[in-house]
């Protein structure tokens, strides 16, 4: 359906899909979150970050282990101007994942967009730390005024 570009269409079957593997007592886990990462994957492509947002918020209950979805999460909240959330989100996935760098980037950039560029600076670094970043996240970190070495 998405290849057909019957793109609404197919993320309704997926939250339908959603919503009938969440009802099932108890819920399979690995196939909901399977499910899920497609549909935000989608609704993200489409830019509909507040469904994203809505449905990882509704389903952090049962999807709470699932560090690549709190990421998700993470950039989907960014995208909404809503940064401690984002920084939260962020948080929880690099506690359950350490060492990823592009999380640690989304929460530097959320940091830096809430004023606490030392915090910004420090997932920055950290990020650095583990190998290349890009220059384009580094120069707008700067431009936002986080003290970068």
């Amino acid at each position: 359906m998405w290849s057909a570009g019957s793109r609404d269409a197919a993320v309704d079957v997926l939250r339908e899909a959603v919503v009938a593997v969440e009802r099932a007592q108890p819920a399979d886990v690995t196939l909901l979150a399977q499910l899920v990462r497609e549909q935000v994957r989608m609704e993200l492509a489409l830019g509909r970050p507040g469904a994203v947002l809505a449905l990882l918020s509704r389903l952090e209950p049962v999807l709470s282990g699932q560090a690549d979805l709190w990421a998700v999460r993470g950039n989907a909240a960014q995208r909404l101007g809503r940064h401690q959330e984002s920084v939260q989100a962020y948080l929880a996935a690099l506690h359950l994942r350490p060492g990823e760098p592009r999380w640690m980037l989304g929460a530097a950039v959320s940091l830096a967009a809430l004023g606490q560029l030392e915090a910004a600076a420090q997932q920055a670094e950290q990020a650095r730390a583990l190998g290349p970043v890009s220059p384009e996240v580094l120069t707008y970190l700067r431009q936002a005024g986080v003290p970068l070495r």
